[in-house]
């Protein structure tokens, strides 16, 4: 063996089109399959996850408008974005470290901005108005639960 260490991480930074990570994958595959009953229960377990609360369609994106709105836009531009689902509409305005959203049909709500490491929890107001703030940079979704309503999910977004 030679004196050279390696290291995994460095050979994944110097390749940017990720075929040795589709090659390990394959190897993987073939010396360690997952079993396919572990596979359907865990598509099942997926699929639970949020069995209380119905899954909201993005209906708008502003990002969506021009192919190049994203790079054109830059960060300086805020982003607004629709949710749909059980008659409730969620409107959103992202811009920097803050979330502007108003509820339609109006009225007060739990909603928890949930990251993939923590929970932000913010009430509408009677009109259905909320912000959140000191957001950084990457996924979110929402969790509406109006009070005495049944909860809805947006899917994860990127900010």
């Amino acid at each position: 063996m030679n004196d050279e260490s390696f290291n995994l991480e460095d050979q994944l930074e110097g390749d940017p089109e990720g075929e040795l990570e589709g090659e390990l994958r394959e190897i993987a595959e073939l010396l360690d399959p997952v079993p396919p009953a572990l596979l359907e229960d865990a598509m099942q377990a997926f699929t639970l996850r949020t069995l209380d609360a119905e899954l909201a369609a993005l209906t708008f994106d502003s990002w969506d408008d021009e192919p190049s709105a994203r790079v054109v836009r830059g960060a300086g531009q805020p982003r607004l974005l629709t949710f749909e689902a059980g008659g409730v509409a969620v409107e959103l305005e992202v811009s920097a470290a803050r979330l502007v959203g108003r509820l339609s049909p109006e009225g007060p709500a739990e909603i928890g901005v949930q990251r993939p490491d923590e929970v932000l929890l913010v009430r509408s107001d009677e009109l259905g108005r909320f912000t959140a703030d000191g957001l950084v940079r990457g996924p979110l979704r929402l969790r509406v639960t109006p009070d005495g309503g049944t909860p809805i999910v947006t899917s994860w977004t990127r900010i």
